[in-house]
This record gives structure tokens, sequence and C-alpha cells, in this order.
């Protein structure tokens, strides 16, 4: 039991110098006062040696020792903190000279001896004597030892009911102490109740940065007060300032309390320790969608220097991740460490994220603080199933280098056979599809043409770009665009002076026509497919008209683009036999030479009237995905690969030129670059065969056989590649005009309407890898360009 009389030795006053006790005034009758204010008084040392402050009370016989000490000189500190305060304190309680608040008034004053009488009343909760006026003016005076007020004072001991007490005096809510600090930033690491009361009284200083750089927000991540952080983002915090780093004067503020007043459960609260903005605290595509339509940054940095994108890798949340880079995301920050995304992925062998952010057009090549590649990490990695050795394949396909004795530094484990520089291995490849064979013929064509090719002739004013139709996939051409505008580092639009598309590659030509980016078209389509791929087919024409209209402008007509000459295939599906129909942004051949052909049906309208969403609508209407377009059908259905008839086009607006005495501005094709959306596995048909039945097996084979002949017949009428690549291939060699086709070979067939992320990425990887593949001629077709 030694440690219970350790504890009652400590509470006896002979052994506790500073514990307020109840003494008889007479006591002190013979004693030598050293000095005295009131009733207070300080006697000199007795014959014990020990002085002592005591409070005499003149109408009791009570007194109270308040402290007991061996030196006048300690006593002497202590009596000119309590003399002035604690006297007129205890004479306006309503509680009178209790021990308990006696004790508790010098143990604070000990504590804080500069604060004011009103910090002590809030700090003992005396709210019924806050209006007294030996209290009140002093309410709003801080402590000048700290700068904090009364009311941070009330908050930072987290006492709502003295801070409601204090608001019901009209104490002011603006003052910041002596580190900038606010209400709010108190509240933040106290209760979102109490953050909620400030807010509803004033809410001028939500956003404020204290001097070390951070809001309420940041102190409430630091603090790991979840329930402070979302009574904060409910109250109107931006999410945008920056922690510690100077603010961007182009930063819109985010303030996504709209969204969370009914969603803040939708957070994952055990990331806001690591701060950041709610895109880092995010467990859903839904969420990340919201919170950006809310100008939520999407490249804000966490305590960590990590942003949104990094904590969705880690989390291995593919959808967060795919709704990040959709929105444009930067996938090339890297964080403390020096990690980019790809880093991270690579290190915990997220495969389907990591075609992603290859796809998104990270870099493959990035080196972080320790020296390493994303391709050392792969290659070094101990992966179930060999997965390691997929990922460096993955890697090695689309340009990620080899280590070097350059960036290899102590730090550095050895690197393996994956990555060292002097190997050859380069992982382990997916298995190849079965691909149609390409005729030696062509191969030999192809041959001549790039031996009599002269890549330093000018092409200027010759130079075709024809897109195929095919979806979806039309990302895959602007994947393949992607990569011939990195090779010449000029804008693909500038490249080219006349573009040609069809279907879902008419739609690519317009937007890049009328100014958009091609990461732009890259993030607009996965956006257009996940909301317009909803529900069954034919899909809901007015979802993908609005985005139309967004993207290309709701009154911008096909004569407002200027440049290159834009050719839209659309089928004319209001007579029979149907026809083709091409949109241009110039003058028809026919209307150049004033040609009046006799029909019975009104022409569509000129490019002066013709608005160039409804062309891209028009073109895009495939039928059985989408309703008509009035009269018009998807181009697919006569012209998927519109190469042929931009040739075509291209003779005939010469001809044009010659008849109106303009030869001087005619120009033959120089260079033909036709990309088509991919080409799909050989596989095999079955019961093809038409017949009579004459059983009831029979006529379930004839169903399947009906079947079976329609989506032939269907591949055949949309067929954008074999034979007729060799026609336009053919075409050109006769002409003498530089040709290239880009087409990559799909691992599987991926449909017009396919939704699965995963698989889109997976076919954009293959994309890239099937560039990089022919990067040679892809130099040669830049040199041209340029």
């Amino acid at each position: 039991m030694s440690w219970l009389n350790t504890l009652k030795d400590f509470f006896t006053p002979e052994n506790n110098p500073n514990k307020v006790v109840e003494v008889k005034s007479d006591k002190y009758s013979s004693r030598n006062i050293h000095c005295r204010h009131h009733g207070m008084i300080l006697y000199a040392l007795d014959s014990n040696n020990v002085t002592e402050i005591v409070l005499h009370l003149e109408s009791l016989t009570t007194s109270f020792s308040l402290y007991r000490g061996r030196t006048i000189e300690d006593a002497e500190v202590r009596f000119c903190i309590f003399k002035d305060k604690l006297p007129d304190l205890l004479n306006i309680s309503k509680d009178g000279y209790n021990l308990s608040l006696i004790q508790g008034l010098c143990d604070t004053l000990i504590q804080h001896p500069t604060w004011t009488i009103a910090h002590l009343a809030v700090h003992l909760s005396m709210n019924d004597i806050f209006s007294h006026p030996q209290i009140a003016p002093f309410l709003n005076t801080p402590d000048p030892e700290s700068g904090m007020s009364p009311l941070q004072l009330a908050i930072y001991n987290n006492s709502i009911s003295v801070v409601k007490a204090l608001i019901q005096l009209d104490v002011s809510l603006d003052y910041l102490d002596n580190e900038a600090n606010s209400v709010f930033h108190y509240a933040a690491k106290s209760s979102c109740d109490i953050i909620q009361v400030l807010s509803k009284v004033n809410t001028n200083c939500l956003n404020y940065r204290n001097i070390n750089g951070f809001t309420p927000l940041h102190l409430a991540c630091q603090a790991d007060k979840p329930e402070c952080v979302k009574g904060l983002l409910v109250c109107g915090a931006d999410v945008n300032i920056p922690a510690g780093a100077p603010m961007s004067e182009n930063k819109l503020p985010g303030i996504v309390k709209e969204y969370l007043q009914d969603n803040h459960k939708k957070l994952f609260v055990e990331d806001m320790k690591f701060g950041g903005t709610p895109l880092h605290w995010s467990s859903s595509r839904e969420v990340i969608d919201s919170l950006i339509s809310n100008n939520c940054d999407l490249n804000a940095l966490n305590f960590d220097k990590r942003t949104a994108l990094h904590i969705m890798v880690l989390r291995n949340r593919f959808d967060c991740v795919m709704g990040l880079l959709c929105h444009g995301a930067n996938l090339n920050i890297a964080d403390g460490e020096g990690n980019t995304p790809l880093h991270l992925a690579v290190k915990n062998n997220l495969i389907p994220i990591i075609h992603a952010l290859i796809v998104f057009e990270a870099d493959v090549n990035y080196i972080n603080n320790l020296g390493l590649t994303a391709r050392h990490i792969a290659a070094t990695n101990n992966g179930p199933d060999k997965v390691s050795d997929k990922i460096v394949y993955i890697l090695h396909a689309v340009g990620a280098n080899r280590c070097t004795v350059r960036n290899i530094n102590s730090t550095d484990t050895s690197c393996a056979k994956g990555c060292v520089w002097n190997q050859q291995y380069n992982g382990l490849p997916p298995q190849k599809p079965i691909s149609m064979p390409v005729r030696s013929i062509v191969s030999v064509m192809e041959e001549v043409m790039e031996e009599r090719t002269n890549l330093n002739c000018n092409v200027k004013g010759g130079r075709v770009l024809c897109l195929d139709g095919g979806g979806i996939r039309g990302l895959v051409l602007i994947s393949i665009l992607l990569h011939i505008e990195n090779t010449t580092n000029v804008p693909i639009i500038h490249c080219f002076d006349w573009l040609a598309g069809t279907s879902t590659g008419g739609i690519l030509a317009l937007g890049l026509a009328c100014g958009k980016s091609l990461t732009e078209c890259l993030c607009l389509y996965f956006r257009l497919k996940q909301q317009v791929f909803q529900g069954s087919k034919p899909y809901s024409s007015e979802i993908l008209e609005n985005m139309l209209q967004e993207t290309l402008g709701s009154k911008t007509l096909m004569s407002d683009i200027k440049h290159p000459k834009l050719l839209v295939t659309g089928l004319l599906a209001d007579r029979k036999p149907v026809d083709l129909h091409i949109f241009r942004n110039y003058k028809s051949p026919s209307d150049m030479l004033n040609l009046d052909i006799p029909c019975d049906y009104p022409p569509p309208p000129p490019p002066t009237e013709q608005l160039a969403w409804k062309a891209a609508r028009a073109s895009g209407a495939a039928p059985s995905y989408f309703r008509m377009f009035g009269r018009f059908l998807d181009g697919g259905l006569i012209s998927n690969n519109p190469t042929l008839d931009t040739l075509t086009e291209i003779e005939e607006y010469n001809l044009a030129l010659y008849k109106t005495n303009r030869a001087n501005e005619m120009c033959d094709p120089s260079v033909v670059v036709s990309v088509g959306t991919g080409s799909i596995p050989v596989t095999e048909v079955k019961n093809l065969d038409i017949f009579k039945p004459s059983s009831v097996s029979d006529s379930l084979r004839l169903v399947f056989g009906f079947s079976a002949l329609g989506l032939l017949l269907i591949d055949q009428a949309t067929q954008s590649d074999g034979r007729v690549v060799d026609r336009a291939r053919a075409w050109c060699y006769k002409t003498k005009t530089a040709f290239f086709r880009f087409c990559p070979q799909l691992s599987e067939d991926i449909a017009m309407d396919e939704k699965d992320d995963m698989k889109l990425v997976k076919v954009l990887w293959e994309t890239k890898a099937d560039m990089v593949k022919n990067h040679c001629k892809v130099i040669n077709l830049a040199q041209l360009l340029k």
C-alpha cells in the first residue's frame, strides 16, 4: 500500500504547497506580514522558515491558505499573480467562496498568469457571470501571451454551453490569435457541434490560413477528426486551398457543401487524417464525378504530397482512377518519395490500373527519388503467377527503358534480368490473337512505296487524314493520333489539310476541328460512354445530342470551321437506294460549278446553314444503337472507311477548281493517313448454311444460320479493313502518293457500345504497344508531315 501513502502525502498541505486548505484566521494574528492587497496577505517566513499566502474573508472567521513556500521570492511571484484577479472573481461569483472554485482559480492562474478575468470565468464555466460589468469588458480581450480570446478558449475546452453563452453576448467571431488561428481553427480540433453553432452566426474566417498556411479543414484532418472535417465541408470550407503552399491566383474555390449535405457518409474517413480534398477520401466514381462538378481540385496534394490519383491507386479503386483520369487528372505528379501513380500501381501489381495510366500518357520512364523506374520496380518485384513478368512486358511494349548505369545508385537494390541494361529479357507477353493474313503483294507494294517516298519533299496542301467508324472504339483512333502527335510535337489538327471521318471518326474529326485536344477527346469519349450507354438499345439520343452541343457548340456552323477541309459522311436513308452524303465545311464541287442536279428530294443544308453538332449526330446514327436523325443514318453503313470517298472528293474538288479558273489552287494528295479502330481476331463461323428444314433440329440450325448470315452481312457492309484498305493503297501506289495505314490487331472483339473500362484500357494499351512497335513508320510519317 506504499502507493496509497505516497498519494496521501502528496495531498497533505505540507507536501503539496499549492493545495488550497481552509484555516482559522486567528492562527495568523502573530505572523509578520510581508505585503497585503485587500483580503489577501503574504506572510513573512515564520520560525519554521515557511512563507504563506492567505485569503482572509472579513465576513467569515474562515480563511484559505493558497500557498506555502520556503522562499519569499517564489511567494511574491504567486502573490502578484493572485492579487489582481482572484479576489475580484470570487466577489462576483455566485457559487461563493468554495474550496473547489478557489483551487481551480489558483491552479489556472499559476498555469496561465496572463489570462484575463474573462478567460478564468470561461475556463471554469462560470456562465452566469459573463455579463457582469467586471467581466464583460474583457470578453473580446486576448491573452497577450498566446493571443487566444475567451471564445477561442471555450472552443478549445470543447464547452459548447460556454460557446453558446458567449455568442449570445455578441462576442467577435473574427478575431485571430498570435498564430492567425480563427475560431474555426480551434473548432476544427474540437467538435462538429461547435462548428455548426459558429457557422450559424458567422463564417467569414472559415477559410483563413494561419501562419503555417493551414486552414481549419487542414487542422481537422491532421487531428484525425472526420466529423469535424465533414462539418467544415458542409459549412462551406474551400477544399482547393493548399496546405502550407502559396495560393494560385487562378484557382477557383472548391465548395462542396451542396453535395455533402446528404452524401457525407460516402467519404472514406480513414484517409482524412492524411489531408487533401474530398477527392482523396472518395470511395466510388459517383462521388468523384459529383465532387469534380463542384470544382474540387483534381491535382490537390495531401500532407504526403500525394494527389487523389495516388490514393485511389493505393486503395486499388479502379473506377475512381478512371473517374479522375477521365476528368484530366495529372498522372505524372510525384509524391514526397518521388513516386508517380504508375510507380505505386506497379509496386502493387495492379495490371488494369497500369493499363489505364499508360493509356492516359503516364511517363513510363519517370525516375523516383531512389533512382528507380516503374520497370525496375516490376522486374525486382515478386508477384504471384508471374504477374511481375507480365507487368515488365506491359511496360516494355510501350517504350519503358531498361535501367542504365547512370540511374543506378547506392540506395538501389540490384537489378533483375527484366531491367538490367545488358540483358535481353523483356517479360512475359500475352498470347497472340489469330489475325487476318497479309497478302504478300501488299508487303511488296509497301516496300516499293517506302523506297520511292522522299521524306524531305514538301507535302503541304495534300496531307489527308481519314478516320474509320467503330463506336466506342474511336478511342483507338485517339490513341494512334496521340502517338503521331507526340512524335511530331505539333497538334494533329495542324498536320493535315484534309480531315475525313465516318461515324465515331466523324465525331472525333469535328471535335478536333472545333478546337478540342486529343487528350480532351480521350476524356470525353470515356465520359460519353459512361453517360450515353445506359439502359437498353436504342440508347437515349438526348444525352448524346446534349454532349455534342456542349463539345462542338450549339450554334457552330460547318462553315465556321476554317481549317482543315473537313468531310464527315452520313447516309441519306429517306429514299431507296440510299445515298452517301458528305457534310463539308467548304463548297461542294457541284456547288462550285453551279451544277443543278434534278432530284425529287430536297438537298441537305449547305455548310453555311449546317450545324456541326447535327452533322456529328447524323454520322453516328448507328441502327439499333441510336434512332435515325431526321433522314440520316450512320455513314458507316456505306463508307465505314472513308479513304476512297475522300480521295474521290479531292479529285472532284480539283476538277471544280480547274473548271472555275482556279487551277493554281489545285493540290493532289501527297500523303494519305488512314486510321482504323482495330482489327478483330479471326474466329471460326459455324451454322452459316441456309436450307429448307426437314426436322426440329434443322429448324434450330436454320435460325442460327440466319443469325450468323445477318452478322456476316453487317460486317461486310461496314468493312473498313482488308480489301477496302488494299484498294486505297493501290490507288496511292498508282499516283505515287505516300500511304500509311494504322490499325492495331486487337486481342478480342470489342462491341461498339462496350461499357467495361478494363476491356477498353487493355485495348488502348494494345494500340499503344502496336504504335511503339511501328515507331519507325511513325517517324517517317512525322518527317513528311512536318
